[in-house]
């Protein structure tokens, strides 16, 4: 066997040569080489950047998932599903209830991009409803072991959390109308119009909406964030762009069978924003369950087309999982394209350099 080479450099994932050579493999060692698929180069990102003065930066994890850094450096984390394909049951599950379905599948597509257990530190973490992919065992252990951030969420959220043994004094409860001051941002909770939220429990219960989901308003330097979750269109935030000015509001899209709502449509998803006034849109969500995936390139296309034909003072913004938005520096952008690394090309060492 040829000398071994290191793993990895430092990058967060193993080097090319590491790959090339013959190691001793089992099923734990391939996990661990494989799983996560971005292993901790994100992490590693999200740590080193330093967000400029006036903005604020935003990484799409996928799904429903996003990492929020103010330009004082907090660190937040907004429904981080950190888990596998799943499938839920008519007894507990939402979406089941409405559908008539003894159980779903919840096949998932997208990679994931962060490792939970290898932040050096986190400031909070926000979750805006109980469901799994919000609410998340993998995600929740690992940041209740490794870091001492609090945790935020609405009440029936705050039930799993001490179920999973978050500990009491870590958890802030997300009642509606309240606020806290976190390391470069005041949060607002505001309440969040979530019919399947309310749906979800143990027998045929319906939920006030303030006990089953939250919105979180982070109001930084760079502008009012709003993330809604899984939120439906709801005439009632009309009263939020009355009381406050929305810079960027972020929120589910999806396609739905004939059955069950799940997801907000296109045309929904513009709604909303043209009710809360907002200045920027960006949706999530479509791109990581099977079943509500539809075409994501349809989806998206119909909802940028709606919005511009409709209310063209508002622009939208179409991420790709693992990338980053500064806001406002980007709000121009459109779509966001993944770096492709010719900052690092030097034609003097190219082979046609040597021809």
């Amino acid at each position: 066997m040829t000398n071994q080479v290191p793993k990895t450099d430092g990058r967060g994932f193993p080097s090319g040569a590491y790959l090339n050579q013959n190691h001793p493999m089992d099923r734990t060692q391939w996990l661990e080489d494989t799983f996560p698929e971005w292993g901790s180069f994100l992490n590693q990102e999200i740590e080193n950047y330093e967000v400029p003065k006036g903005q604020v930066s935003l990484w799409w994890c996928g799904g429903p998932s996003w990492v929020l850094k103010t330009d004082e450096g907090g660190v937040f984390m907004i429904d981080q599903y950190c888990g596998p394909s799943m499938y839920t049951e008519l007894y507990y599950c939402g979406v089941c209830k409405q559908a008539g379905a003894d159980s779903i599948n919840w096949i998932r597509l997208n990679p994931q991009v962060i490792d939970p257990w290898k932040f050096n530190h986190i400031d909070g973490i926000f979750c805006t409803h109980a469901h799994q992919d919000h609410c998340d065992l993998y995600a929740v252990k690992a940041m209740t072991a490794t870091t001492d951030a609090p945790f935020y969420a609405p009440p029936v959220a705050v039930k799993k959390l001490q179920g999973f043994g978050v500990p009491d004094d870590r958890i802030v409860v997300a009642k509606v109308g309240e606020s806290v001051k976190v390391k470069g941002a005041e949060v607002d909770f505001l309440i969040c119009y979530d019919q399947t939220a309310i749906k979800t429990g143990e027998g045929d219960v319906l939920l006030p909406f303030e006990e089953a989901a939250c919105c979180y308003l982070f109001k930084t330097s760079a502008g009012n964030i709003l993330f809604m979750g899984d939120t439906w269109y709801h005439d009632g935030y009309v009263a939020i762009a009355q009381k406050y000015d929305i810079d960027v509001a972020i929120f589910d899209m999806g396609c739905n069978a004939p059955g069950a709502t799940d997801k907000m449509t296109p045309y929904d998803c513009a709604r909303v924003g043209q009710t809360l006034k907002a200045k920027l849109l960006i949706p999530d969500h479509y791109d990581n369950w099977a079943n509500t995936a539809g075409d994501p390139e349809l989806l998206v296309n119909q909802f940028t087309r709606i919005v511009s034909e409709n209310t063209p003072e508002i622009k939208t913004m179409i991420m790709r999982c693992g990338g980053r938005f500064n806001y406002p520096a980007d709000k121009d952008k459109g779509r966001y394209r993944y770096p492709d690394g010719s900052e690092n090309y030097d034609f003097s060492k190219s082979t046609f350099a040597k021809k």
